[in-house]
Order: C-alpha cells, then structure tokens, then sequence
C-alpha cells in the first residue's frame, strides 16, 4: 500500500484484531481469610474453641467479596470446619481454598464465564501474554470460553502472535 504522505499507519488497528487482556476484566475483589489463629497450638481444631471463633467472626467485612480461606499446611482441619465457616459468610461472593491466590484464580474463573460472546462472535482475537493475569489454567478456560464464537484466536501480542485456533471455513 503506498502511502504518498509519510503519515504513520496503525496497521494493528486496520488489522481487524482485537486484543483481549485478560487484566482488564472485571473482577469480584477478593481477601484471604487464615484461621490458623483459631486453632489449638496453630495445628488442630478444638471444637468448642473454633466453634466460638467462627461465632465471633465480623462476617460483615466479607460481604460482596471473594474470600480464600487458607491454613497452615500441616493443621487437621475436619471437613465440616470448612462448612462451618462458609456458613458464616453468606453475603461473600465466594468462599474457596487456597487463600488470596485461589480467591484471585475463582474471581478471573467467574469473569472468564461472564464474557458476552456477542461482542467476540466471528472476530479474530489476539490473547495478550504480558497482563500477568492467570496461568495455564485460566487460559485454557478462555479458550474454550471464546473457540466456539471467534473466527481465530491468537496468543502474543499484535506484532507477534501465535496462532492457536481457525474456524475451517467452509467452500
């Protein structure tokens, strides 16, 4: 294409691609909850005590958030503890394991699952890898999340991609 005025040409946005940045999905804001403090020497749960514990918890400082509960490693938690605790968060978004790390992987889970496809439907989408924003799984969870709508799908940035999935077009 010649260009008789030297003006500089945003080939990117001429391309038809849209970037996709996973950073700037919207996200329920998510806080870790660690009971290792309510346990009998930081390791085993005293049902009495812990009962009390969870009595006097300000479920308030939840609410409208993704809370990730989290507990030192070696601790023996009975299962009905988890319960227990959910129980008392029911104005929290979500109540997961893993502390604020398996908060921030359910918060981005929930907004991967939110995604209108009308907006990506036949379009040809560039997954941007420099956001920081989710791992392998979360990805992966995009990718099926969008397949089914988009025209193509690529990984990278707009000057380097790589190509992941092509809608066969069909003669």
């Amino acid at each position: 294409m010649e260009n008789p005025d030297n003006e500089i040409i945003n080939r990117v946005s001429e391309s038809g691609l849209i970037q996709f940045e996973m950073d700037k999905l919207k996200r329920i804001k998510t806080v870790e909850l660690d009971i290792t403090k309510w346990l009998w020497q930081g390791a085993v749960v005293r049902e009495k005590e812990f009962r009390e514990h969870v009595k006097n918890l300000n479920s308030e400082e939840y609410n409208e958030l993704g809370v990730g509960l989290t507990v030192a490693e070696d601790s023996i938690i009975p299962d009905w503890a988890w319960m227990l605790i959910t129980a008392k968060l029911p104005e929290a978004e979500f109540v997961v394991m893993g502390g604020f790390a398996g908060a921030e992987r359910e918060s981005l889970r929930l907004a991967i699952e939110d995604i209108n496809l009308d907006e990506f439907r036949g379009k040809r989408i560039v997954v941007r890898g420099c956001g920081g924003v989710g791992g392998p799984e979360e990805l992966m969870r995009l990718q099926m999340k969008l397949q089914p709508a988009v025209k193509s799908l690529m990984f990278g940035e707009a000057c380097s991609t790589v190509p992941v999935f092509k809608q066969k077009t069909t003669k």
